[in-house]
Formats: structure tokens, sequence, C-alpha cells
């Protein structure tokens, strides 16, 4: 049975392999287009743990709207999900959960989404919280991808 946070899990290991394959295949094109060959835009994995007396890395930074940062991205991610990849990005609190993960280094958060449809809370086990804006950019409806658009 895939329990929730192994689903995180996963979401988290893709993010992680997102970013090696993006090391591996250079810089993103800037023209705003993708290919299927290369990682979501903008996707980046939690830092790694720090041995005994040394400090955490620094994070990567996280751009929003995340993880599609322009319309052209934000439709090659929802032509993604129309041949079955990436099915995590048809649910905004999966979405927030990847969000707090590639920005926040929190691999261990839980979603409450908010009454309106458009807003999640995401909460750490330290009890840390983010108010989270979400958007669909390329369809509306159950088929349609979300994006983080803004941080509260």
């Amino acid at each position: 049975m895939i329990t929730p946070v192994r689903c995180r899990a996963a979401v988290v290991l893709l993010l992680g392999g997102l970013l090696l394959v993006g090391c591996a295949t250079g810089p993103a094109p800037t023209s705003g287009t993708r290919t299927g060959a290369e990682p979501a835009p903008q996707a980046v994995a939690p830092g790694t743990a720090p041995s005994a007396g040394q400090e955490s890395p620094p994070a990567d930074p996280v751009t929003l709207p995340w993880p599609a940062s322009g319309t052209a991205e934000a439709a090659a991610l929802q032509a993604e999900v129309d041949r079955g990849s990436q099915p995590w990005l048809l649910d905004p609190s999966e979405v927030a959960i990847a969000y707090a993960a590639a920005a926040h280094d929190w691999p261990d958060a839980e979603a409450y989404p908010g009454p309106d449809g458009t807003s999640v809370d995401v909460r750490n086990a330290a009890g840390d919280r983010l108010s989270l804006s979400l958007a669909q950019p390329a369809r509306h409806g159950g088929d349609g991808i979300w994006v983080v658009t803004a941080e509260h």
C-alpha cells in the first residue's frame, strides 16, 4: 500500500533525479521551451543532511511560479501530464508538499487545502507553516496541472 509518507518520499526522489538530469545535460534553454528529456523547470531537490559539526549547505533558490515559471513551461508540463507523466501535478496538495520539500527542505510536510480550492497550508513536523496560493495556468478542472504562485 502506498502511504502519504511513501508518496512524499517518491516526490522528493523524483525531484532529486530531475536535478541530477539537469546537471548532466547542462543549463536549461532560455527560450522558454522544453523537450520531454529535460527536467521540470525550477525543480530542485532538498539539500543533503550535514555531517556532524557542519552547517547545512545553502538551498538552491526556487522561483515562483513553481514548477513552471511561464506559459510555455506550463503548457509543456501539462502535455507531459496528459501523456501520463508526473500525475502529482494534478493535485494541489501534492504540488504544495513538493514545493515545501524543494524550497524549504521539508521532506516531512503535510498539506491542508483551503476552502477556496486555490490555497494550501503546509506544515512540517517541527510545526513550521507555509501558506501557499496555487493556480491552474494551462487548463482548469480535474485534468489541469497546478503551480504555486505565491508564498504568504
